[in-house]
């Protein structure tokens, strides 16, 4: 059952983080064979980490709420406010063999539909589908936000890949999904792959 995880930082925890980030770094590498993606996602300048996303697979709820609840930075007030969606990939990528181009940037897109929008979502599920298949290079990984019990879709999680921020922000602007008003909520952030999980700097196994 796969997970996706949003946790924002505490605004002034910097020094925290770098008192905290080893310990972070092993408790994120001892779930290496559960995690498809994870790392921070940043400000506008590149380097101000906000927060962390991952997509991980539990067994259910309440491990993926455990994850969190032992998470160093979270017990060490580092983040906060923990987000814990169940995620369906749409593409069957991970860090280790996603499409990415070297040089490129990437970003994190966090959306929540319209409150009741189900129907709208399932009219444009196959035009969307078909828009975001023709950037199968700059779509590392994507998939539908799920409602508790699995059976609705009430979101998306995506992290791209491209040249700048304004070719990303081109390609969101251009999705059916959003030119058709179905998304309510849009977090979109630079991001970067975790420190434990980059196949340009660690070799795949």
């Amino acid at each position: 059952m796969m997970f996706s995880i949003k946790i924002y930082d505490i605004k002034g925890s910097q020094k925290l983080r770098d008192i905290h980030r080893q310990a972070h770094l092993d408790y994120l590498k001892s779930f290496d064979a559960k995690t498809l993606f994870a790392g921070p996602f940043l400000a506008e300048d590149n380097e101000t980490e906000l927060g962390s996303m991952r997509l991980l697979d539990f067994p259910g709820r309440a491990a993926a709420e455990k994850h969190v609840a032992d998470e160093p930075f979270i017990i060490g007030g580092v983040q906060e406010r923990p987000a814990v969606h169940r995620w369906r990939p749409g593409v069957p990528h991970t860090w280790r063999d996603c499409p990415r181009t070297e040089g490129n940037e990437q970003f994190y897109v966090f959306v929540l539909d319209k409150p009741g929008s189900m129907a709208l979502r399932a009219r444009l599920k196959d035009v969307n589908r078909n828009y975001v298949g023709g950037f199968t290079k700059n779509v590392m990984v994507r998939g539908p936000l799920l409602s508790d019990d699995g059976k609705g879709e009430i979101g998306t999680t995506m992290l791209l890949d491209f040249p700048g921020m304004a070719a990303a922000r081109a390609f969101l602007q251009g999705a059916p999904y959003n030119r058709e008003g179905l998304w309510g909520q849009v977090e979109f952030y630079r991001w970067r792959f975790g420190r434990v999980f980059d196949r340009l700097k660690v070799p795949a196994k």
